[in-house]
């Protein structure tokens, strides 16, 4: 029976209809800047280890790439994510297993004597569980290939995990003997059962779960193993990612500070031309997008206290904010546009697209209607078949915000980075390596 504790996780994301993420569609664009300074990584991601988990995954399911469980959805690797899972919430603590993505799920099945399994883990697990997580890193890296077999990188990893776990043979031919072999066995042996049963097909009195939650736990990283880690992070041929791990790794506690401080206070001082160029695109993307995302807040605020009655163009245009956004939006495109000139051409086009849409805006009045426009554009083309805007409007332009989204406080006028560019991911990486060997 676990003494384990519920503790917050990476959730399963809900299912809504409402579409309440991201109303102006300004994310893709963030999203390839993003990919251009940390290639790989993503901002759901928080602790290294699991990019070893996945080594040691892809070396117990060598071979089964292609297997598929008995309920025909479930491939080898989330077989073994199960049982992962499954032992941390049975044999771990609290603390070495913090940010590992199912977790509560795990707990729910646990107390209920039930089983994991499709029905009962994640719903998108291959999107939302830690081999869907960190696949893009992990791939990126060399650790696992596409098919999450495992790569030159991730057999690296293996044999400098392996030793300094005194897991003698768990890498090793057929012909090996060592603890390390008979627990690859283990693993390899409840992979199997599970895919042949469809859930975690192993007793609460199972060896492996102890053993799982010892060697693999995310804050339970050995030295060696940790230094690994940051040679692939810091890597000088994968720059510029190499170089932003570098640059943070004397500021990783400074958890307080937004990532548009810590660029702007630790980084574009210190770093290279190139990668300043690409983080001075990211920040003046970013001033668009506080124009853009201000208006579109003082457009809820003013709705949310008309006193139940719609605003209109007018209204907008009577406040003394919106003369002042309508009148820069011009100048921002048009300093975007150059710093997007070291961007990918695809970012360009992209960005081109957006200026092309707000680029007939001359006062106020435009940049309401100009707004709402997007907005409702952006709505109708989000999957699978567009969600409602959150705003109602008659023919006549009368507009009232909808409850879910109403705004009491006036917006603020400050801008800072409203979308993650994975630089807290970095700082969180850094952290558990720090604590595991010390290097500041």
């Amino acid at each position: 029976m676990s003494t384990a504790l519920p503790f917050l996780t990476l959730p399963d994301p809900l299912v809504t209809g409402e579409g309440a993420l991201d109303p102006l569609g300004l994310a893709m664009i963030s999203d390839r800047l993003a990919d251009e300074i940390l290639p790989g990584l993503r901002a759901r991601m928080s602790r290294p280890r699991f990019l070893s988990a996945m080594a040691v995954s892809a070396a117990v399911c060598e071979n089964l790439e292609d297997r598929l469980a008995a309920d025909g959805i479930t491939p080898a690797f989330l077989v073994f994510e199960w049982l992962v899972v499954e032992a941390f919430v049975r044999a771990g603590s609290r603390d070495e297993t913090r940010g590992t993505p199912g977790t509560l799920k795990a707990q729910e099945v646990c107390n209920s004597r039930d089983v994991l399994s499709h029905r009962t883990y994640l719903k998108v697990p291959n999107v939302f569980g830690f081999h869907g997580v960190y696949k893009p890193l992990a791939r990126d890296l060399g650790i696992v290939d596409d098919n999450m077999q495992l790569g030159d990188r991730g057999y690296e990893l293996l044999k400098v995990w392996q030793a300094e776990r005194q897991l003698d043979g768990f890498l090793e031919s057929a012909l090996a003997s060592g603890e390390g072999r008979q627990a690859r066995q283990m693993l390899r042996s409840a992979v199997e059962d599970g895919l042949a049963a469809g859930f975690t097909r192993r007793s609460g009195s199972w060896q492996g779960w102890a053993f799982l939650a010892e060697h693999l736990s995310p804050a339970n990283i050995g030295e060696k193993e940790a230094a690994c880690l940051a040679r692939f992070f810091q890597d000088p041929e994968r720059e510029p990612r190499g170089e932003m791990f570098r640059l943070l790794q004397k500021v990783c506690d400074e958890v307080d500070l937004s990532e548009d401080q810590i660029v702007s206070a630790s980084v574009l001082r210190k770093c290279s031309r190139d990668l300043a160029d690409r983080l001075n695109a990211i920040v003046a993307y970013e001033s668009v997008c506080g124009i853009l995302e201000e208006a579109f807040d003082w457009i809820r605020f003013l709705s949310t206290h008309s006193r139940e009655r719609p605003i209109d163009a007018g209204t907008f245009a009577e406040e003394v904010r919106s003369a002042s956004l309508a009148r820069d939006l011009a100048g921002r495109l048009g300093a975007a546009e150059q710093a997007l000139a070291v961007s990918s051409l695809n970012v360009q086009q992209k960005f081109a697209q957006l200026a092309k849409t707000f680029a007939g805006v001359r006062d106020a009045t435009d940049l309401f209607e100009t707004v709402l426009t997007r907005h409702d554009v952006v709505q109708k083309a989000k999957p699978p078949e567009g969600k409602r805007p959150w705003f109602e409007r008659s023919p006549d332009g009368a507009t009232f915000v909808r409850v879910p989204y109403r705004l009491a406080e006036r917006p603020s006028t400050t801008h800072g980075w409203n979308r993650p560019y994975r630089i807290h991911s970095v700082l969180s990486f850094l952290r558990d390596l720090r604590d595991a060997y010390g290097a500041a």
